[in-house]
């Protein structure tokens, strides 16, 4: 902010009243030094003059009337513009290659895949998920029964990976679309994969306070080894049932993987899972600053759904005390 300098009227009285105006103004708070020489120089009446008009137009300038005629007097700098910062690229292409992968993906497993079987793995779905006729003695691949169990697993190991740690920056929601892969597998996570934006500002692990509330029963769940141990029985057992299902029981589901679309659909889900779990693992793994990350998850990340798994048992907690 600079005053402006005072003009020399042809009479005292008017220099006095300008020089007055200039000592009224809220912002200037300094009285140029030629408006002092003029006020001593007035005459007796014009010094009467400004303190007359002085008393007159303060409570004009105190209800608004310097607000409108300021720039009469004082001459503001503008403002100066606040940065911005320009977006990254990477994560715009990180973007378009999700978006990429999930429209190819779903066209693909919806429209593309092997469907010679459809009636058959209608009968598959209704055995596996306990729906059996009176006498019907049909019994699915073993080796197939194994992959679908464990996919009912993968939903929970992301969920404990990305509701704490995968928020977005953007507040998009992690909870809709890991619930429905409870259903959907991938094709439900590809959504929140494509428009998920990095925030690193997090505290992790989560406070305890967190955690309070029936809602949040899930979440205290993956910050305890319980819930990390019983996904990694589940996982190991369907690991034994399917080791030992037998040569001939490998041969048939390769055959399945050929001509049923749900089980060649669902062993691209499991694959496409596996695929993304090292991402997740390695953003939870350095927000929660899990010193042996470097080393131990590329070894983890190697073992289809039972290394994650262990990354959520191993992994820095909440401390619940």
């Amino acid at each position: 902010m600079r005053c402006a300098t005072s003009q020399k009227s042809p009479t005292a009285g008017a220099q006095g009243t300008r020089c007055a105006s200039l000592a009224l103004h809220p912002v200037c708070s300094q009285p140029s030094p030629p408006c002092h020489n003029a006020v001593g120089s007035a005459s007796n009446g014009g010094q009467r003059l400004a303190s007359a008009w002085m008393h007159t137009a303060t409570p004009l300038l105190r209800h608004g009337w310097h607000a409108r005629h300021s720039s009469t007097i004082c001459q503001a700098s503008p403002p100066s513009k606040p940065s911005v910062t320009p977006e990254d690229p990477n994560q715009l292409y990180f973007t378009l290659g999700m978006a990429a992968l999930w429209i190819g993906i779903s066209v693909y497993g919806f429209l593309l895949s092997p469907n010679q079987t459809p009636y058959r793995d209608q009968i598959f779905i209704k055995l596996l998920i306990g729906i059996r006729e009176p006498g019907e003695d049909f019994v699915v691949n073993q080796v197939y029964t194994a992959l679908f169990n464990i996919m009912g697993v993968w939903p929970a190991i992301y969920a404990s990976l990305l509701i704490p740690a995968g928020r977005s920056a953007n507040k998009l929601p992690a909870w809709p679309f890991v619930s429905a892969s409870f259903a959907f597998g991938v094709f439900a996570l590809l959504p929140y994969f494509t428009f998920w934006q990095p925030m690193k500002d997090q505290q992790l692990p989560p406070p305890k306070e967190e955690l309070e509330g029936w809602n949040k029963l899930f979440m205290k769940g993956a910050e305890t080894p319980v819930l990390p141990a019983l996904l990694i029985a589940g996982i190991l057992a369907m690991f034994y049932l399917a080791a030992t299902a037998g040569e001939a029981s490998w041969a048939d589901y390769a055959k399945l993987v050929e001509e049923s679309r749900l089980v060649h659909v669902t062993t691209i889900d499991f694959l496409c899972l596996t695929a993304f779990a090292p991402f997740w693992m390695r953003n939870d793994a350095e927000l929660r600053k899990w010193e042996p990350r470097d080393q131990l998850l590329p070894v983890l990340s190697v073992l289809p759904a039972l290394g994650p798994a262990i990354y959520l048992l191993l992994r820095p907690k909440t401390d619940m005390s």
